[in-house]
């Protein structure tokens, strides 16, 4: 018990890099026993999950609108069904116009509706294009379209973000890296901490690597709690243990050495 208090009285010599220092070592402890989380997490803040996706249909006066306002209302993932202003119905009109007398366009196609569907982005790919095709049943391709499942434009400025590029492209790995190298640097920044409180316990109270000590069995109990609590969550794998047990390993090594007095900052 003397060393692991001792590990808290060193990390409270300098609060700021005390808390970092503890906070970065739980975060990395926590990114390696909870990997599957990770994965979870990040499968729900890309661009696709973060936005609601919806698709557009068209349909003449011969498909009964009601019908198909009410189907897709009674179907789970969509989050609204709103009819789009006549506004391509007067740009019909005009066009019509400017081709002559003798062009005309059947009633049942002058008197087409447009409907936006908007969907929950916690749908799957599949379940998108069932709610699309289910829609699509209600006419045929004369009669009734509707377009390809579309995301506001938000979704393509995030893709092209150099962050969400690069949580694609590593994924839950890219999130322990980032937090691997916010350890390390905290971890630096308290060496001087427990360097100088260790010197005058090894000095005045005739104890040995006493830094090396109080490291070992602060970050052993930070490794212990987490690793049960991803044992308790089901998210708990060896290799990953095992990967955390080297990084924190490697670095408590350059404690084990003979102290010289240097105060801290």
């Amino acid at each position: 018990m003397f060393y692991l208090k001792e590990f808290y009285k060193t990390l409270g010599e300098s609060p700021i890099r005390g808390v970092c220092f503890f906070l970065f070592s739980c975060l990395l402890a926590m990114g390696l026993t909870h990997r599957p989380w990770i994965n979870h997490t990040l499968g729900k803040i890309s661009p696709e999950k973060m936005v609601n996706p919806y698709f557009v249909t068209v349909l003449d006066g011969s498909v009964d609108a009601h019908k198909l306002t009410k189907m897709m209302d009674e179907l789970p993932g969509v989050v609204a069904v709103t009819e789009s202003t006549n506004q391509g119905k007067a740009k019909l009109q005009k066009l019509i116009g400017t081709l002559g007398s003798d062009y005309s366009l059947s009633a049942n196609l002058l008197s087409f509706k447009t409907y936006r569907i908007v969907l929950s982005p916690s749908l799957s790919a599949e379940s998108l294009e069932f709610i699309r095709g289910q829609a699509m049943k209600l006419g045929t391709g004369e009669h009734l379209t509707a377009t390809e499942i579309k995301y506001p434009e938000l979704t393509s400025v995030m893709k092209t973000h150099p962050f969400y590029n690069f949580l694609g492209r590593a994924g839950d790995w890219g999130v322990i890296g980032i937090l691997a190298l916010l350890w390390v640097t905290s971890y630096w920044l308290c060496y001087d901490v427990f360097r100088s409180r260790s010197y005058l316990i090894e000095r005045f109270q005739r104890k040995k690597m006493v830094a090396a000590k109080a490291l070992a069995t602060g970050l052993a109990s930070v490794v212990i709690l987490f690793s049960a609590l991803g044992l308790w969550h089901g998210t708990l794998k060896f290799f990953d243990v095992v990967i955390l047990l080297m990084v924190f390993s490697v670095f408590w090594t350059f404690s084990m050495q003979a102290w010289r007095w240097k105060p801290t900052l």
